[in-house]
């Protein structure tokens, strides 16, 4: 019994694989302009990785995600807020 538990375990793994494969590499190639603006909003706040911060002169990061500022925008549009950040 343990024997046809592992080959059908051993089939179904196998047969998955190409699955999780193409998965895999459409959530890599979606995950490609979230990085990039994550670089871009790094290189404008002056922070590159694996160098020290000096504590002096800090400037403000905002690290609000791009569907939360979406949904700000949309709440101030909707409540006809004149503090629109454009």
């Amino acid at each position: 019994m343990t024997g046809v538990v592992t080959a059908v375990a051993t089939i179904w793994m196998v047969s998955l694989l190409p699955f999780l494969l193409l998965f895999t590499l459409v959530f890599a190639v979606l995950l490609i302009p979230v990085v990039r603006r994550l670089r871009r909003k790094m290189d404008e706040a002056e922070l590159h990785p694996g160098m020290q911060q000096q504590t002096g002169g800090r400037s403000t990061v905002d690290v609000t995600p791009w569907h939360r500022q979406l949904r700000n925008v949309m709440n101030q549009l909707l409540n006809r807020s004149p503090t629109i950040d454009r």
